[in-house]
Parts: C-alpha cells; sequence; structure tokens
C-alpha cells in the first residue's frame, strides 16, 4: 500500500469515527423522545429530582439502551458509575461527574447528557410565609399560587414581595423590574395589596422555574400598656401612622388608662437599642386641643395605669420587656 493510501485511509477512519461519535451523542434511548420543554433547553438547565435525561457512552453503548430518571434526593443509578448524586448541577456539569465516575472503567469516556423531561421546576418562597421553602411546580402557576402553596403570608408580612428570575428564563414583565449586568438576573418588587386584592391582575405573573420569591417581613409599631388589645401592629408600604391611628389600632384604652400620661418610645439609632421617651398627651389630642403626632416603624406607645402614684420611672425598660413577648398583628 503506498503512502498516499495510507494517508487516504486514515483520513478516512478519522471521519467516520467522527461521524459515529457526533450520532452517538445525539442519538436517544429507543421509544424516547424529548418533551416540547426539553428540546431546546440550555446545557446550563440544572437538574432536580424526577429530570428524566439520556446518557449515552461512546465507549458503553449498554449505558445508552434507556433513560434515566433522578430521584428525589436528586441521585440516579448508572451502570459501572454507580449511584451518582447529578442533582443540582448542569447538564454540562453532569457529563463531567460522570467521565471521572467512569474514568476507572473507561480510560477516556465521552459522555453526553441530554434532558428528556423535565419534572424538576424548583421555586424558592422565602420571607414572611407560613411554609417558607422550595416547591417543585409542574405547569402553569402563578405568584399568587405560590405563596398559597408556602402557606399564605404571616401575620406580620409586610407589603412587598420581591421577586428574582434568572438570566435564561428571560427578564420579568413588570415595570419596575431591574436587571444586574454582571448576572442577568431580574428583579421587581409586587405590592402585595395589588396581588390578594386583584386591584392590578397583571402583577399575578406566572412563576418561572428556579424564581426566588421574597415576601418582605411588614415593619411594625408596637401599642402597649392600658389599651384593649395591646400588641405590634404591621404597617403597609413604608409610611408611619399617627397616634389616634394606633389607638384605633389597639381598639382604644382599657379601664383606668391614663392618656394624658402616655409616651413614644423611639430608638435614638438602628445600632442602638435605647429609646428616647417623648410624652404625648392623648386626652387632649382626642379633644382636638393639641395636634395629632406620627408614630413610626418600630415606635413603642406606652399608656400607662392611671392607679399608679407616679409614671413609672423606668418606662423604657418595662415597655421593652413586654414588646419581646407581643403578638403580631396586620395593622394599616
Amino acid at each position: 500500500m503506498t503512502m498516499q493510501r495510507i494517508l487516504l485511509f486514515s483520513a478516512v477512519c478519522v471521519a467516520s469515527a467522527g461521524l459515529g461519535l457526533a450520532q452517538q451523542k445525539d442519538a436517544q434511548p429507543a421509544g424516547v423522545q424529548p418533551t416540547a420543554s426539553a428540546a431546546n433547553v440550555s446545557p446550563s438547565y440544572v437538574l432536580g429530582p424526577n429530570d428524566q435525561i439520556a446518557i449515552q457512552v461512546l465507549e458503553l453503548p449498554e449505558i445508552q439502551a434507556k433513560s434515566y430518571r433522578l430521584d428525589s434526593d436528586g441521585t440516579v443509578d448508572v451502570p459501572l458509575a454507580g449511584t451518582v448524586r447529578l442533582g443540582g448541577l448542569t447538564l454540562t456539569q453532569a457529563r463531567h461527574e460522570l467521565e471521572n465516575r467512569l474514568h476507572s472503567q473507561v480510560k477516556d469516556p465521552h459522555v453526553s447528557v441530554s434532558l428528556l423531561d423535565s419534572r424538576s421546576e424548583p421555586v424558592s418562597v422565602l420571607g414572611a410565609v407560613n411554609g417558607p421553602g422550595t416547591q417543585q411546580i409542574e405547569g402553569s402557576k402563578t405568584l399568587f399560587d405560590v405563596l398559597a402553596g408556602a402557606g399564605g403570608l404571616k401575620q406580620d408580612a409586610g407589603d412587598t414581595v420581591i421577586i428574582t428570575r434568572q438570566k435564561d428564563e428571560g427578564p420579568l414583565n413588570l415595570p419596575n423590574t431591574v436587571v444586574d449586568p454582571a448576572t442577568g438576573r431580574s428583579t421587581a418588587e409586587v405590592s402585595v395589596h395589588d396581588l390578594v386584592d386583584l386591584r392590578l391582575p397583571g402583577v399575578n405573573i406566572p412563576v418561572r422555574p428556579h424564581d426566588e420569591v421574597f415576601v418582605a417581613p411588614g415593619k411594625v409599631m408596637y401599642v402597649i400598656g392600658n389599651v384593649r388589645k395591646p400588641g405590634g401592629f404591621t404597617l403597609s408600604g413604608k409610611r408611619g401612622v399617627s397616634a389616634l391611628e394606633a389607638l384605633s389600632l389597639a381598639e382604644g384604652f382599657a379601664p383606668d388608662a391614663a392618656p394624658k400620661s402616655a409616651r413614644i418610645l423611639r430608638r435614638t439609632s438602628d445600632a442602638d437599642l435605647t429609646r428616647k421617651q417623648i410624652p404625648v398627651n392623648l386626652k387632649r389630642i382626642l379633644a382636638g386641643k393639641a395636634e395629632d403626632v406620627a408614630i413610626y416603624p418600630d415606635d413603642i406607645l406606652f399608656v400607662p395605669d392611671s392607679k399608679s402614684k407616679k409614671i413609672i420611672s423606668r418606662t423604657a425598660e418595662a415597655a421593652i420587656a413586654t414588646v419581646s413577648g407581643i403578638i403580631i398583628w396586620r395593622g394599616i
């Protein structure tokens, strides 16, 4: 055989091997085809429980005879590789993991991993909800649906829901969306009242896999002492309330209250736990003889007992001790 024939023969073999590898990588297990949602999935797709995948290994044709479904813990049993945890890995990372596991069996394994069926569509719901955590969604779910799936809002939930969406899912379709130029993730805020009251139906957007939903805790002010309903009251938005509004949330004075000797206890700074005392004559305010005053988030309105011989000299310390175990009510 001449040298030219040898070179031509070698080139044909290399081309055939390359074609065979490409065919192996594109092949699917017999009778199994990707679903519509999985057909054009990105290599950065993160595998999760119940996802169905196809694994091809050029050197081990027996491995690609069937599809593989990840267990609820994200693991999958692969011949010669054993039990492999692929949950939480991208398709590219899963391929590298399988190549490492098979390296002891095959000198230089050529592995490909493709998604056949996406059953893992996690959405994280955190913050002021009754059941925070990750939900696996199937089909179409809205923002309202996943909040309901998290057990609804806590009593001390605020008025803001923050949604963050991954770059691969496209930007959020909300007016106040902000896109992080570094990561491509988009973030937007939704008002709880707009969402729950259906005042703006457009805010009840469909959620997408790997969305992060965070319900911000409410800003709370407290009314304690001789009132009918002492407690902490959440404030909608970022505004405060007036002293009379705070008193109405507490359902008015209890018997033997001393409204003219009330106090507002206000932090001197965010870093300092001490509070200054601001005298508030609620009796004069109710009579229209004095202007109402503002109560801000984290303020304590304290109404003392008229039977006391004198106002407690350590009002702030006594009030703060009471606040530590107080019930939080949904305010205004």
